[in-house]
């Protein structure tokens, strides 16, 4: 049988320094008395849970927050030792393992809280708690009646949390609610430690950090709640080989739908990359793309696995087959990509990296001895 060459038209190109960086930012930003937990639930937001997890503990991130058991696992056998907390899975049905790999569950709600207690052994846990999110959590109500029932005396959790529903808009007012509600629950549960600040909620300020803020979006330069000027790095660099170029006279169509003519007798570039890449089927005819110094416009809907640019007005030297061109980096971030897509950042982090090939960047000396994946 013969062996076909591996090769990768698009490539997602992740830079560890950068996310070390963006940790340094945040963890200077809350101060020395305030812990920086690193939130990599879904493979670190797609970009490798284990690279960028060693990534974060060289540092000094000792506390992360996963989104099930089986990531907490991966973390532990690449021996890591840090404390692992899975946001959301069925404790009550897979404590012993929790118990066996000391992982900690967040608690979510009063049934699982209800299995700690029945065990009647010591078990570490965060306790999750219901302030306005209206998704996971014990109400007010839950929390009071184990309270008075003695639950938290015999079994009280380490750290209690809440999140916050509209940290990426400063001035709304549900984050002031949010705050107060968790304010009065985490009273009843001293001397829990308290986080209520994710990424976003890290920019509201002191009063909102607790001790502790858990970090995801931020940590991969995702600059959700729009903070100028923008002190996160860019983590990500997306690129795409030219795979042809074609000559297309005035007034012809480029692409599905005919939603780009040319205006003039035209060079258009194709590009291996497409919506199975996780590129926004939405930023036809919005965005542009960058290589040796130039910028030319996408142009037509965005297809499955190609995409098009117009080249007319770049030297024909450098617009050549293979040559790599940048859709995503310090000029154009993943948040612009998402603006010009009506789209959320993380979903189309996730995407795109769920669809291209990633390459590591500045890996720290503590990961080059284990496998990175480049495919």
């Amino acid at each position: 049988m013969l062996s076909i060459p591996q090769r990768a038209d698009a490539v997602l190109e992740v830079n560890l320094a950068a996310v070390q960086a963006n940790f340094q930012t945040v963890s200077a930003m809350v101060g020395p008395h305030v812990k920086v937990a690193a939130v990599v639930k879904n493979d670190a937001y797609g970009l490798g849970i284990i690279e960028v997890t060693r990534t974060l503990a060289a540092a000094g991130c000792d506390l992360f927050f996963v989104g099930d058991l089986h990531e907490a696992m991966a973390i532990r056998s690449s021996k890591i030792g840090a404390t692992v907390a899975v946001l959301c899975d069925q404790f009550t049905t897979l404590r012993k393992y929790y118990r066996s790999s000391r992982i900690t569950p967040v608690v979510n709600n009063s049934g699982e809280l209800d299995a700690i207690s029945a065990a009647g052994e010591a078990q570490t846990y965060f306790l999750n708690v219901e302030t306005g999110f209206s998704r996971f959590g014990l109400t007010f109500d839950d929390v009071r009646r184990n309270y008075l029932s003695g639950t938290f005396k015999r079994h009280p959790p380490s750290v209690v949390l809440s999140h916050l529903a509209c940290s990426d808009r400063v001035a709304d007012a549900m984050n002031v609610l949010q705050s107060n509600r968790f304010r009065a629950i985490s009273n009843l549960l001293k001397p829990a430690r308290c986080s209520l600040a994710a990424s976003a909620g890290v920019w509201l300020g002191k009063n909102f950090h607790f001790d502790i803020v858990r970090v995801g979006s931020a940590l991969f330069g995702l600059n959700n709640a729009g903070i100028q000027p923008n002190p996160l790095l860019p983590v990500v660099k997306l690129q795409a080989d030219i795979l042809d170029v074609r000559n297309v006279p005035k007034g012809e169509a480029v692409g599905y739908g005919a939603t780009f003519r040319t205006v003039r007798d035209s060079r258009i570039a194709i590009l291996g990359i497409g919506y199975k890449h996780g590129l926004p089927w939405a930023c036809g005819n919005k965005i542009s793309v960058r290589f040796a110094g130039y910028s030319a416009p996408l142009v037509g809907r965005t297809s499955m696995d190609s995409t098009a640019i117009d080249i007319t007005d770049v030297p024909e030297a450098v617009c050549l087959p293979t040559v790599s061109v940048e859709l995503l980096g310090e000029s154009f971030t993943v948040n612009d990509l998402a603006a010009a897509a009506d789209a959320y950042a993380p979903e189309v982090l996730m995407r795109v990296a769920a669809g291209c090939a990633r390459r590591y960047l500045n890996v720290p000396s503590a990961l080059r001895s284990s496998r990175v994946r480049t495919d």
